[in-house]
């Protein structure tokens, strides 16, 4: 079994963002992704600094790869099915090997839950998002759906009121389960609340509209799937670490309440941007450098 002196667990923004300190360090890093990272489905990019003119989700995630080899970090694909103590050091076994290492960081992100509808991955960053706050700016003024029946599919719906007034929420065939308060709020922005099931999605080079059961078909300009995030936060419970809304907790460090674990990005929520992923990387890699050098991070600063 090979040992490190960090193991990142995630190969995302956050994950690669942390690696690139740790490894500057001098730390024997590893770094373990079992792919799917969702930048990869967002298509291009135009809200991370250094990009005016944008850049697509998965050519950012390969330069970042790039960017921590060069640097000296190893990287593995590989799924991460369990995180033990043993002998003061953390093993991490995946689906095909173990890992050991004296500091963690978790960066998993979240898995949006899919939805079964013919074509979702056709359209998937051509005219089908999974977050307003990302590409809701490229729907002003456009017709846009969005795709759920609680209440992050109603805070989702008031979101885009931002950037278009013409939007319809469908539940899917399932019965709505949104607060009161929020559906007030959705009826005094005139967003409409259809129950229809959705049976595929529908276009040529992007999306121009949905099937519904009847066989309709409805034009729409953008689809937003809002029925909820899986976090990756499985592995978090069975090593102990505390949970908060199904989000892994963290300080201002990024620290979880394991000795020299530490957390970043998407899978300890908050604003699901780029941007924050990258500091959070960077504020848990720093952090946990210090810990693991015996120091404060005051003293380490």
């Amino acid at each position: 079994m090979k040992t490190y002196d960090v193991i990142v667990i995630g190969g995302g923004p956050a994950g690669l963002s942390a690696a690139i300190y740790t490894s500057r360090a001098n730390y024997k890093t590893l770094l373990i992704d079992k792919g799917g990272c969702l930048n990869y489905k967002i298509g291009r990019v135009y809200n991370y600094l250094g990009f005016p003119e944008g850049i697509d989700g998965k050519e950012l995630i390969q330069l970042g790869c790039k960017h921590i080899r060069l640097l000296g970090s190893e990287t593995v694909n590989e799924e991460v099915l369990s995180v033990k103590m043993q002998d003061d050091l953390y093993v991490v076994k995946t689906n095909r090997s173990s890992y050991a290492a004296k500091g963690l960081i978790i960066a998993m992100g979240v898995e949006y839950k899919k939805i079964d509808i013919n074509n979702l991955e056709k359209f998937e960053g051509k005219g089908i998002s999974y977050c307003v706050t990302c590409d809701g700016f490229f729907f002003r003024g456009k017709k846009v759906f969005v795709i759920g029946s609680k209440n992050y599919a109603a805070m989702e719906a008031l979101e885009l009121t931002d950037y278009t007034s013409d939007i319809t929420i469908y539940t899917n065939g399932l019965k709505p389960e949104i607060d009161e308060g929020l559906l007030e709020k959705l009826k005094a922005k005139n967003i409409e609340l259809k129950t229809q099931r959705i049976i595929s999605f529908t276009g040529g080079k992007k999306l121009e509209g949905i099937i519904l059961e009847d066989g309709s078909t409805v034009k729409c300009d953008g689809v937003f799937i809002a029925i909820g995030s899986s976090s990756a936060a499985d592995i978090a419970l069975k090593m102990g670490i505390i949970l908060e809304g199904g989000y892994i907790k963290v300080d201002s460090k990024q620290r979880t309440n394991l000795p020299r674990v530490y957390a970043a990005g998407d899978c300890t929520g908050g604003v699901r941007q780029i941007a924050t992923a990258v500091g959070q990387g960077a504020t848990a890699a720093v952090n946990l450098i210090a810990e693991l050098k015996g120091l404060a991070s005051a003293d380490y600063y």
